[in-house]
């Protein structure tokens, strides 16, 4: 007997001489091979999941597999509803699911049916369980019906190395592989939380996202990381995919992210990748990474290519502590890095196109935060300031990389109020062409329109400009306004309204100003100062 899916019985139906089977396989060399099974999940058994010879519940197959020969099934299926409903925060009481019993069986009379199926007992748990509500079946409809069941592999069987350390692995994690996804919150200040932290991205580095970063970037001050795992059956057969790089999970990571760096073409490539290297804790590809990475950067002229390298160096020396990361070598890369960005950048920004000027502009805000980040040398931080300043008064920079860094030295202190004011009303200027004026517009206040609720030379500058365009034109720039303001929320975007307008703060409903407040406060103070002064000395 032979037990196949049904796609392949139309093969097994054909007949076909043994000699024709002998003709193909001769002169193949002889080579020994281990045979081994892969574990299916019970979602893969769902016909709604593209099986094609799947059921349409898997859970409950297997439960009346199970439960064949009792006499209780359809009481025991209720009472797995309502464990889950528990498990969930849900109260469900006992009285409940005995009127959920006689409801179900009173369906299968009025359906003329022997007992209660599925159907059924789905109706009567809606009616009885979740009170009606159908979208609340929902909730558990997958966990009951597809299960989150993955298959074993019985001891004896011969297993690929890779699958073998997995086990093992997940066994000193603690980590059950499981076909529902769950949450795992990982605490990277404790070993079990940075090794199962670490595990499940040189998973990712082998092409097996067992777990998915769901927080990326929001929680690495917190040492905290959010996966989301599930398990696919699939997930086996790329690690026996990864044997040609090494036996264990670590050696075969390595030996991928080498290849991978080995054939990246771009530095920011590289440095992702020596960033997942040192994430993932791996040692040699990290080695490399970074000689690959110094080697690059020293051939490296393209600006933007070297801008987009910058954010994940400086997150790696930032958030480094957290993974007990050495990055002293990494530091002076990041360094040199910043430095020839902020000297590429004035020739970067000359004479772009609409698209190209937006990439550099988005490279340069990422860059600029990732510096802010890493508090470089002084020295360093005035070669990137220098180099947005060059940007600022080339004369062929583009209108819209200007105004980006135009904000971001009025936003380090390098450009003051004044002089920011004076520089928006001479790009501003009627005499300026209005497509390089909105370009700058765009470019100084595209995430920095909170700005004009409090500045009002700027706010004045802007205005002036808005007023000096001609209908057409303002027609024109409505959706580019519409842009820059769209970070405002209705709050920010109606103090400003007041602003513009010149009206005062509206005190709330019910208040009304007192004429001597000012001298009454400083009454107050003067006999409050003391005692809080006491107070906080003998505190």
């Amino acid at each position: 007997a032979i037990v196949c899916g049904a796609f392949h019985v139309p093969a097994l139906q054909a007949t076909r001489p043994l000699k024709e089977d002998q003709a193909l396989l001769k002169g193949l060399a002889r080579r020994k091979s281990m045979m081994t099974w892969a574990p299916w999940t019970g979602p893969r058994l769902a016909l709604g999941f593209g099986y094609g010879a799947g059921v349409v519940a898997p859970g409950w197959c297997k439960h009346l597999w199970q439960t064949r020969g009792q006499g209780d099934a359809s009481v025991l299926w209720l009472a797995k509803i309502a464990a889950v409903l528990r498990a969930k925060g849900h109260l469900v009481s006992t009285a409940s699911l005995i009127e959920a019993e006689r409801l179900a069986r009173t369906l299968a009379v009025i359906r003329e049916r022997p007992k209660p199926g599925f159907e059924e007992l789905r109706d009567a748990a809606i009616a009885a369980l979740f009170n009606g509500e159908a979208l609340l079946w929902a909730l558990v409809e997958a966990e009951l019906l597809l299960g989150a069941d993955v298959g074993e592999i019985p001891p004896d069987t011969p297993l690929a190395p890779l699958i073998e350390d997995l086990q093992r692995n997940q066994k000193a994690a603690r980590l059950k592989p499981e076909a529902l996804e769950r949450e795992l919150s990982v605490d990277l200040r404790s070993d079990s939380g940075l090794f199962r932290s670490t595990l499940l991205h040189r998973l990712s580095v082998l092409g097996v996202h067992w777990g998915k970063l769901t927080d990326s970037g929001r929680s690495r001050g917190t040492f905290r990381e959010r996966w989301m795992l599930s398990w696919e059956p699939e997930y086996a057969v790329r690690l026996v995919e990864n044997l040609v790089y090494g036996p264990t999970i670590e050696k075969a990571a390595n030996g991928r992210l080498i290849q991978m760096i080995g054939a990246a073409t771009s530095l920011d490539a590289m440095a992702a990748l020596v960033q997942g290297a040192i994430t993932a804790n791996l040692s040699e590809a990290s080695i490399a990474g970074l000689a690959a990475l110094e080697e690059r950067a020293a051939r490296s002229s393209e600006c933007l290519e070297i801008l987009t390298s910058v954010p994940p160096l400086a997150d790696i020396i930032r958030y480094g502590e957290a993974r007990k990361t050495e990055t002293a070598r990494l530091s002076g890369l990041l360094e040199r890095l910043i430095v020839e960005g902020g000297i590429a950048l004035a020739y970067a920004a000359r004479d772009l196109d609409a698209q190209a000027s937006t990439t550099l502009v988005g490279a340069m805000r990422k860059a600029d935060e990732a510096i802010s980040l890493v508090e470089p040398e002084q020295d360093v931080l005035d070669a990137w300031r220098n180099g947005l300043a060059a940007v600022l008064d080339g004369s062929r920079s583009t209108a819209l990389v200007a105004g980006c860094a135009a904000h971001l030295l009025y936003e380090a202190g390098h450009l003051s109020a004044d002089a920011a004011t004076g520089l928006i009303a001479r790009r501003l200027s009627p005499g300026t062409p209005v497509t390089e004026a909105a370009g700058f517009f765009e470019g100084f206040f595209s995430t920095a329109g909170q700005r004009l609720i409090y500045d009002e030379g700027l706010r004045g500058a802007v205005d002036a400009w808005l007023a000096s365009l001609d209908e057409d034109a303002f027609i024109a720039h409505l959706p580019l306004l519409r842009r820059v303001f769209s970070h405002l929320d209705s709050m920010e975007r109606r103090r400003l309204i007041e602003a513009v307008l010149g009206r005062a703060a509206r005190l709330p409903a019910g208040l009304t100003p007192t004429p001597d407040g000012g001298e009454a406060w400083r009454r107050h103070l003067e006999r409050l100062g003391p005692l809080l002064m006491s107070e906080a000395g003998n505190g």
